[in-house]
């Protein structure tokens, strides 16, 4: 299994983040969901909130709301009506 796995974040206006993360906390529309390297395959809609990567030990956060994210092959991929 992979330390790593990658994670695009975009919205229809732009690629808002692209890159290898070992860590995601991402709101889904029940609930946070926490995602790792070799993370089982997910469709699910986002809610409104703050989505956490952790990358070499370090946070970074995005305010997002609506869309979707998927989760395939170690690649997390959200599709956000908003992210700043």
């Amino acid at each position: 299994m992979a330390d790593t796995f990658q994670i695009d974040i975009a919205t229809p206006e732009k690629l808002v983040l692209s890159e290898r993360v070992e860590s995601a906390q991402i709101p889904g529309k029940d609930g946070y969901m926490g995602i790792l390297p070799g993370h089982a395959a997910l469709l699910s809609e986002l809610g409104a909130g703050v989505l956490s990567v952790t990358v070499g030990g370090k946070t970074q956060d995005f305010a997002i709301s609506g869309g979707f994210v998927e989760v395939r092959d170690d690649r997390v991929r959200v599709l956000a009506d908003r992210a700043e």
